[in-house]
């Protein structure tokens, strides 16, 4: 009898030793703002009309050499979050986004899971209940056969303007799953920017099922205007590409 109660106060203590191990937390390797401003979007437009020209004036060829110098041959869009050349996405990525909840989309503005996965900095997922959206989350979905991640990057916020940012809720805290199981705490800097996290090499799982990548929301930055928690874009990069 009293083997058996050391047996059973064992694997109790055991148990609770295995509850109370906290999850390794993660801070941004890198950081970097996107130019949004209405002068560069209008430079980038500029760019483009003059590259699709049959015929350029010395003055627009000049022009067009100093705007190339500055954005690169390949940007078409201010918005863009990876610019028209070759990118880890000419190979991989995910096929399918899913979110635990949304707000209402209005009839010109989507607030749903693929905002957060069309690599737009115009658009984002934001949750949709009552309160600021503790444990709420968003998963993307990669079949095994997708090249390798080993890189999130997350555009934390409402980064469309300034004010969009300040105004709703910003992520503090993420807890990322791995194929339904806790990985680690992505601890985000309060701040209108795109935060790289480098937590490993993901993908190719051994039992050839897809890797599901969940994020969801522990802790946030409070908005001045709004209690919505919104993310601009989860993206990635990776291996097997180049």
């Amino acid at each position: 009898m009293q083997k058996t109660i050391t047996i059973i106060l064992i694997l109790l203590f055991n148990l609770n030793s295995f509850a109370q191990i906290e999850l390794k937390e993660f801070e941004p390797t890198n950081s970097f703002s996107a130019d949004l401003s209405k002068k560069t979007e209008n430079e980038i437009k500029r760019q483009t009309e003059l590259l699709e020209k049959e015929k350029l004036t010395d003055k627009e060829t000049t022009e067009l050499d100093t705007l190339v110098r500055k954005y690169g041959e390949v940007v078409e869009s201010v918005w863009d979050i990876i610019d028209g050349g070759c990118s880890w996405y000419c190979g991989g990525g995910n096929y399918k986004v899913f979110a635990s909840s949304e707000l209402d989309s209005t009839k010109t503005i989507s607030y749903s899971a693929k905002s957060a996965n069309d690599l737009s900095y115009k658009t984002a997922w934001v949750e949709g209940k009552s309160n600021s959206g503790i444990g709420e989350y968003i998963e993307y979905y990669f079949e095994n056969k997708s090249p390798r991640i080993n890189s999130v990057i997350i555009s934390n916020g409402y980064q469309k303007s300034y004010s969009a940012w300040k105004n709703n809720n910003r992520v503090k805290k993420l807890k990322l799953y791995i194929n339904g199981t806790e990985f680690g705490i992505l601890n985000l800097i309060d701040s209108k920017t795109d935060q790289e996290f480098k937590l490993g090499t993901f993908g190719h799982n051994s039992d050839g099922s897809d890797l599901i990548l969940r994020f969801e929301i522990l802790e946030v930055y409070k908005g001045d205007k709004y209690n919505d928690t919104a993310i601009t874009e989860i993206y990635f990069d990776g291996i097997d590409v180049h």
